[in-house]
């Protein structure tokens, strides 16, 4: 190679090198740019975290009532079924109450009894005060 053919590269390369170190500065820029979003970034990641970890702690306590929940709807409805059944019975003793009734009050009208044998007799009316004849 000859002296004209390294100068001419050399300077080739200044000017390459020249646009390099001018890229530098918006390098810089740019790297500063990227840590300030980064750390931004981090800011945020770490915000959702705390969400993320809250939400998990309620989504396990709205877990844990909603089986507290289920056990009590199951007590409830046990209980409901109970309480039918007692009523039914009840209904049915009535029923059986009523029967009676009917067939005492069928007998009495056969024996011709008008008044129930367990109506309480009436008091005696305090005489009202009559006036004297006038003479």
């Amino acid at each position: 190679m000859d002296d004209a053919q390294v100068r001419e590269r050399v300077l080739q390369w200044v000017g390459e090198a020249r646009e390099v170190l001018g890229l530098v500065p918006q390098l810089i820029d740019g790297d500063r740019d990227l840590g300030a979003k980064s750390a931004q970034t981090e800011k945020e990641n770490e915000v959702l975290r705390h969400e993320l970890t809250t939400l998990r702690k309620e989504l396990s306590e709205a877990r844990a009532q909603h089986g507290d929940l289920q056990r009590e709807v199951e007590d409830l409805r046990t209980q409901n079924e109970v309480l039918r059944g007692e009523k039914d019975e009840a209904a049915q003793a009535l029923a059986k109450v009523l029967e009676t009734v009917q067939a005492t009050n069928q007998v009495a009208v056969k024996l011709g009894v008008t008044r129930s044998p367990f109506a309480r007799s009436p008091q005696p009316q305090p005489a009202a005060p009559t006036a004297a004849p006038a003479e």
